[in-house]
This record gives structure tokens, C-alpha cells and sequence, in this order.
């Protein structure tokens, strides 16, 4: 669903926390340059091996990373994570789902937050 979106295209892809923020940082898994593009926005998992979504979140508020919109899209729908994510800085939480509709509609309440961060 998210390829078919005309607003967004994948800049690049972690399979765990330590990634991500290497990729945010502009480093490859060994720690040098990656020639990367920094993107618009995150779409970021809480459960992740090695650093979760809320150790990437902490990450991006300690650094002061700006201009970054964070979009939560994980498993769990417990209120302490809601909570906490959105405490840390997210923008907004989404719940992963497997049913192509629902697919289409978070892509598309994300293409309106993205908007709405741009405009802000």
C-alpha cells in the first residue's frame, strides 16, 4: 500500500533501532558515511531487536533532530505505549493492520499528517 502512495517514496529501510539511528546519523552498520537522504518521515516500529521505537524516539529528541516527522506504527495498542511514544516526540500513532482498507486509510491519515507538519 505504502509503494503505491504518490507521496511517499522509501529513502531507505532498518531492520532494528541501532539502524535507524545509524541511518539518522547518516552512518552505515559499520559507522562510516552512507550517502544517505534524510527523510521527511519516519515510519517507526516500537518493537525492534537491539534498540526498540522508544530508544530511536529518545534518540531523535536527544540530538534535537528537526524537520523529522515521526509516525509510530506498531502491534501494540496499550495506552502506556501510546502514552509514552507520544511523549517522547512522536506525532502520531498508528496500529499495523493486515487488512488492505484499513492499510489504505493509515497511509492516508499519513500523507495528511506529513501535510500538516510541512505547513507547520
Amino acid at each position: 500500500v505504502l509503494e503505491k502512495s504518490s507521496i511517499f517514496a522509501v529513502v531507505g529501510e532498518s531492520c532494528d533501532g541501532q539502524e535507524a539511528i545509524n541511518y539518522l546519523s547518516g552512518k552505515d552498520a559499520s559507522g562510516h558515511p552512507n550517502g544517505y537522504l534524510f527523510p521527511d518521515i519516519i515510519l517507526l516500529d516500537l518493537k525492534m531487536p537491539r534498540k526498540n521505537g522508544f530508544d530511536v524516539l529518545q534518540w531523535i529528541r536527544t540530538n534535537n533532530i528537526k524537520n523529522l516527522t515521526v509516525a509510530i506504527v506498531s502491534g501494540s495498542w496499550l495506552a502506556e505505549d501510546i502514552a509514552r511514544g507520544l511523549a517522547l516526540g512522536a506525532h502520531a500513532y498508528f496500529k499495523k493492520t493486515s487488512l488492505k482498507a484499513e492499510q489504505e486509510k493509515m497511509i492516508g491519515d499519513i500523507e495528511m499528517l506529513l501535510r500538516q507538519q510541512k505547513n507547520s
